[in-house]
């Protein structure tokens, strides 16, 4: 005897109704947000690095003020003699900035100005720390 599936729910005892259909469950929001997250960190970090570097470049001899403007510094390599002082002005439109060098450096500030003497020959690379890519050096050398 053959039982269709319409007489097996009228059976004593029978479910008179099958279950649903169980859902695949697909991944998490959250799981692609974090992934989206994740690759464009990534992907910045990456433009970042194959940026050239400002203070790779040429140095501007006989230029002892520094402008920030446009998250730059500007010009970003200068050259001086040991013993002369080198003024950043902050004039970028009340962001924040800074200069920071080995061992020496200006606090965060908007406006204004910072100072610093460079007594020995050498190198002096700097950076803003508070945005990437923002970086310069003086060269302090005996003859420009």
């Amino acid at each position: 005897m053959a039982i269709d599936a319409a007489s097996a729910d009228r059976r004593p005892g029978a479910d008179p109704s099958p279950p649903p259909p169980r859902r695949r469950r697909g991944p998490r929001w959250w799981v692609i947000l974090l992934a989206a997250v994740v690759a464009v960190a990534a992907g910045v970090v990456l433009v970042v690095q194959l940026l050239p570097d400002p203070a790779d470049g040429p140095a501007v001899a006989g230029v002892t003020t520094v402008e920030l403007r446009g998250n730059r510094f500007h010009p970003a390599v200068i050259q001086v003699k040991p013993g002369q002082t080198v003024t950043w002005s902050f004039v970028d439109n009340a962001t924040t900035h800074n200069v920071k060098g080995t061992g020496w450096g200006s606090p965060n500030q908007a406006s204004g100005t910072f100072k610093h003497a460079f007594a020995a020959a050498g190198s002096y690379r700097y950076s803003c720390t508070l945005h990437v890519g923002m970086t310069g050096r003086v060269d302090v050398v005996a003859s420009p």
